[in-house]
């Protein structure tokens, strides 16, 4: 990791410590207003990309930048936001909270930033297409505004250990779900001791139940699979509470869009079970799990992309990964598919935004260009180790067997979408698709504490008798 001495300050807590003890001015929360101050998420993508994008913006401009690289961001900006002196110019994170600080105008609107080019093309014109609506936000009078920019266009989905499939030659890539299935079965019952653990045997998948929403980007690409993305588009307009009804006033099942979602959670319900996942998944975190899979406790594990660079993070901290080498495989296709070319992106809960209160909009805006312009692109790719949301007109270049499949991944995909809605309820944080949050329903599912029946008929009955209060919450 470099530390810029002269012309970009990389500051966190550690960062801080070690100036004070060489004498150096020590960083923190003072309004610097020749400084471009730039709070970025380090969890999962790390800083090492935006350290080197920060260096070279400072090469070629003069202006000094002053990083801080935190695995808790969200906490510093909700903070910063709050603050009479937000000494903040530009913001890098996932929270869902965007849209609120877009509602009370406390990011800057971006929309003249759209028109203006990188690399020959306009700003907007860069944005990959699953983006191109969300990067608005409609207010209660219909005002269109451009308060956040996308961050990644992260890949979601099912990820193996190459190495454990190798030494395994009867284990094959499946390529529809009963495949999936039948090599569920084939390696619960081949019973293969993990190493160093004499008590376990190798299972199928390993999951965070601390993180429920890693499942959802497998489910909602069977979803679009069963449905296709046009329907989603529909449904994402949250009409009415009808939407989320998957059974009729006598009890009968619906079929409609909703309901392919309960049958795509049906199917991950038929994966996810005692039998096939390690023992005490619900309370790990991601980390934990993420350890297990290394370690060879399972052969698989429904992530996001983030996870390549973490695995690499816990190689360099002396995590032995020797018979670990990761793999991502296409989403097994469902009985009943009708759309095979379909994935689901994650990140629309991500943005890059200036707050408003800034005294370096300009400069935020050029910092802005410059991580989104094809070598800003190209940098994160080898550096994060993740894609960008951003259209490149050139052809990436990597030396990373893994992130070489990565891209192959995606572009075996051509119709890409993510759970934006213009939606006011869904601007306002009040609704998405699970109706609300707490309706997820992976973990009540695994416990038993719910059947997947039960689960969405909890969500039809929640929206039912929220709905008109939910729209008036928000002023509709």
């Amino acid at each position: 990791m470099k530390k810029f001495k002269r012309i970009a300050t990389l500051c966190t807590a550690a960062a801080c410590t070690a100036a004070l003890a060489l004498g150096l001015a020590a960083c923190g929360n003072n309004q610097d207003d020749d400084r471009l101050q730039i709070v970025v998420l380090s969890a999962g993508y790390g800083d090492e990309w935006i350290s080197d994008i920060a260096e070279k913006y400072s090469a070629d401009t003069g202006v000094e930048v002053k990083l801080t690289p935190e695995y808790d961001a969200k906490s510093i900006i909700s903070s910063h936001m709050a603050s009479r002196n937000n000494p903040d110019d530009l913001y890098i994170c996932t929270d869902t909270a965007w849209k609120t600080y877009a509602a009370q105008g406390k990011f800057l609107d971006l929309s003249d930033l759209l028109e203006e080019e990188v690399d020959g093309v306009k700003v907007s014109e860069k944005v990959n297409d699953e983006y191109a609506d969300s990067i608005y936000y409609t207010d209660q009078n219909g005002t269109r505004h451009c308060y956040r920019l996308p961050w990644t266009s992260g890949v979601g989905g099912i990820y193996y250990n190459a190495a454990m499939f190798e030494a395994n030659p009867s284990w094959k890539i499946p390529t529809t779900f009963q495949e999936l299935l039948d090599l569920c079965e084939t390696i619960v019952n081949a019973r293969i001791p993990v190493e160093g653990d004499r008590t376990a045997t190798v299972k199928p998948f390993v999951f965070t139940g601390q993180n429920q929403d890693y499942f959802d980007y497998t489910v909602f690409t069977w979803w679009a699979q069963l449905a296709g993305t046009d329907a989603i588009d529909e449904f994402l307009q949250y009409s009415d509470s009808s939407s989320f009804a998957t059974k009729s006033s006598d009890g009968s099942d619906l079929d409609n869009t909703y309901s392919k979602l309960k049958q795509a959670t049906e199917y991950w319900s038929q994966l996810i079970t005692d039998e096939y996942c390690v023992a005490d998944c619900i309370g790990k975190s991601n980390h934990v799990a993420q350890q297990n899979f290394v370690n060879g406790y399972a052969a698989m594990m429904f992530n996001g992309d983030w996870l390549y660079n973490e695995i690499l993070g816990y190689q360099s901290s002396g995590v032995g990964t020797d018979n670990f080498e990761l793999g991502i495989m296409n989403t097994p296709t469902v009985p009943d598919a009708q759309y095979t070319n379909v994935t689901y992106t994650v990140g629309e809960d991500q943005f890059i935004a200036i707050p408003a209160s800034s005294n370096m909009k300009e400069a935020a805006k050029d910092f802005i260009k410059y991580i989104i312009s094809d070598d800003g692109i190209s940098t994160f790719l080898n550096k994060a180790h993740g894609i960008l949301a951003y259209k490149s007109s050139t052809e990436i270049q990597t030396d990373d067997t893994f992130m070489q499949s990565l891209l192959n991944f995606r572009s075996t995909y051509s119709d890409t979408f993510t759970n934006f809605s213009d939606n006011l309820m869904y601007l306002s944080n009040v609704i998405d698709i699970w109706a609300i949050g707490s309706l997820r329903p992976y973990n009540a599912i695994y416990q038993e504490t719910q059947t997947v029946d039960e689960a969405f008929d909890s969500i039809q009955s929640t929206t039912a008798q929220n709905w008109t209060r939910w729209e008036e919450s928000v002023g509709l």
